[in-house]
């Protein structure tokens, strides 16, 4: 799988925008004080190692580890879609109790990289009848922050003073969002069960979900305020549902067939939601 050409077109340019800005900014600082600004990488390195420690401790003793022993169906799921992504070593997944919330992150330190599953995630999307297709969706979204680079330590250390320019960063961060719709999608080959998997995330309802009408829910965009639904969108590091729903669409048209099977094309601690 190709991740460089499923990546969204807006992450290209704002990817390109960050990396050009946010290594111009680090020339400046490295000439300006005579390269002393590298003793910050000492102690944010240190921090790092830290910061995984005591993640590691709390995510092991609070959460359920997915393994070969445990949840079989789910690392199997994950073994799967990491073996699509071509990535060297699968991260580690957890479970763990969200209280009520519906979520999923993809977080990596200087050397582990990680998935961590709301209980109530799993709970809404788990389906057997369908294959595991909408959870899969989701498993795929969060395993191509990791495929994509979006986690990676240098890069995000390259672009961060890139992300002192307004809005920036939350463009950046929303067409990262996009580009793993787009990945999601192309692992899972099911049109039918990546839109179900977004329309889910939107309503929250295992049992609404089958009567959710597509077309109505994309056609609320058009009820979202001009103005104010600009000035949600660039203070937001996630499209909203209904637009990632009609990009969906849009990378479909054309890439499936007509039973829906296939899609031709398609730091410090960085952590990234679903």
């Amino acid at each position: 799988m190709n991740i460089s050409e499923l990546r969204h077109p807006k992450e290209k340019l704002y990817r390109t925008l960050c990396l050009a800005i946010g290594g111009l900014i680090w020339v400046a600082l490295l000439l300006g004080t005579m390269f002393s600004i590298l003793v910050i990488l000492i102690p944010v390195a240190i921090s790092l190692w830290l910061s995984e420690k005591f993640f590691q401790a709390s995510i092991y003793g609070n959460a359920v580890h997915v393994n070969g022993n445990q949840y079989e169906k789910l690392n199997q799921l994950s073994a799967e879609v990491t073996s699509q992504l071509a990535l060297e070593k699968k991260p580690e997944m957890f479970v763990m109790n969200s209280e009520g919330l519906t979520n999923a992150l993809a977080i990596k330190f200087l050397s582990g990289k990680y998935v961590l599953l709301f209980s109530n995630l799993v709970d809404l999307l788990w389906d057997e009848s369908e294959k595991e297709n909408t959870l899969r969706f989701v498993i795929a979204h969060e395993l191509a922050h990791h495929a994509a680079g979006h986690v990676n330590f240098w890069p995000n250390l390259i672009m961060k003073p890139a992300m002192i320019i307004p809005f920036l960063g939350s463009a950046y961060s929303r067409s990262c969002e996009l580009t793993c719709d787009r990945i999601a999608a192309q692992v899972v080959q099911d049109k039918q069960s990546s839109a179900k998997a977004l329309i889910s995330l939107a309503s929250g309802s295992r049992e609404l979900v089958s009567h959710t009408n597509q077309s109505a829910f994309i056609a609320q965009e058009q009820q979202v305020p001009g103005m104010f639904g600009f000035l949600q969108e660039i203070l937001s590091s996630h499209p909203r549902m209904t637009k990632r729903l009609i990009a969906l669409n849009d990378q479909e048209v054309g890439s499936f067939s007509a039973s829906g099977s296939t899609m031709a094309v398609q730091a410090d601690q960085q952590v990234d939601p679903a």
